[in-house]
């Protein structure tokens, strides 16, 4: 099925499709950061769904213009594995060609004992990749081990922002882009 791009019309399809797939309010969880939450967008429930993960390709894609330095796109494993593949191999039909790379959250104990599977090149541009920011602890470690690396990290981009005030400090040191936020899922 081929299907025709409009960004509008992705994004609120997006945005139904997290809330009815992804978001849950009246909760006390943990989340990835240690804070305790009433709430929880599990992106993972859009990024591994086959028209959530295609709208979010696709918008990440979109944004990706306005940052034609990029060649390469990763983020921490797990939340960003499926991102970060799904925008090389749409890019390639867009004539963006984009990269992707993984970034460990531990360094491999065997092999080469690197932190980052894909290619990066000393001082290459690439966008950080997350399905969703609350502090942007994951962001920070994939940041990291880019710059180990060598590697320029020049935008973070998400599928939601929580918009948690513990992350202002981390949005004041990085462009931090978000396809959806928290007052968009929430309807407010």
């Amino acid at each position: 099925m081929t299907t025709s791009f409009d960004p509008v019309r992705a994004k609120a399809r997006l945005l139904q499709l997290v809330r009815e797939r992804a978001y849950r309010d009246g909760l006390d969880i943990v989340l990835a950061s240690g804070k305790r939450s009433t709430f929880y967008i599990n992106g993972k429930k859009v990024s591994l769904h086959p028209e959530g993960l295609w709208l979010i390709a696709k918008l990440l894609l979109d944004r990706l213009r306005s940052h034609p330095e990029v060649t390469a796109v990763g983020g921490l494993t797990i939340g960003a594995d499926p991102l970060a593949s799904a925008v090389a191999a749409l890019s390639f039909e867009t004539g963006q060609n984009l990269k992707a790379f993984l970034v460990r959250k531990e360094a491999k104990a065997h092999g080469t004992g690197s932190r980052i599977e894909g290619d990066l090149e000393h001082g290459e541009k690439v966008a950080i990749l997350e399905d969703t920011v609350t502090t942007g602890g994951s962001a920070k470690k994939a940041i990291e081990a880019v710059r180990e690396a060598g590697a320029e990290p020049v935008v973070v981009m998400a599928i939601a922002d929580r918009e948690d005030p513990d992350a202002d400090a981390f949005r004041r040191e990085h462009r931090v882009e978000c396809l959806l936020t928290l007052r968009e899922i929430r309807g407010g």
